[in-house]
């Protein structure tokens, strides 16, 4: 099925090329829609803890309208910071595991 629109409603463009395996752009986009997807949801979680601390009326318009106070604006921009920067560590090329303590290590050698 060949879309000619985008769900937004808006034209559809040439699809931007970073790869040469268009199967790897297509890996990344799907990668940064689901972080985005997973930002928004614990943004608006924050957002639902902080009227509940609030002792306000929880519901979804109250919701929809909060309005975060400097310090929690402040606590949302860290999470969202945190966020932004273990996606990106990936792509360092850098082992994220530690693994095993050395000297734990012959515990487990049964050879």
């Amino acid at each position: 099925m060949v879309m000619t629109s985008h769900p937004t409603g808006l034209p559809m463009k040439a699809e931007q090329v970073f790869f040469a395996d268009p199967a790897i752009d297509r890996l990344l986009a799907m990668i940064m829609t689901l972080a985005a997807e997973v930002h928004v949801t614990r943004d608006r979680l924050a957002c639902l803890e902080f009227l509940l601390e609030s002792g306000q009326p929880v519901t979804r318009e109250a919701l929809d309208r909060f309005q975060p106070t400097p310090e929690q604006a402040e606590r949302l921009d860290a999470a969202r910071r945190a966020l932004s920067s273990e996606l990106m560590f990936c792509t360092l090329g850098i082992e994220a595991s530690l693994g095993a303590p050395e000297e734990g290590v012959d515990r487990f050698d049964k050879s």
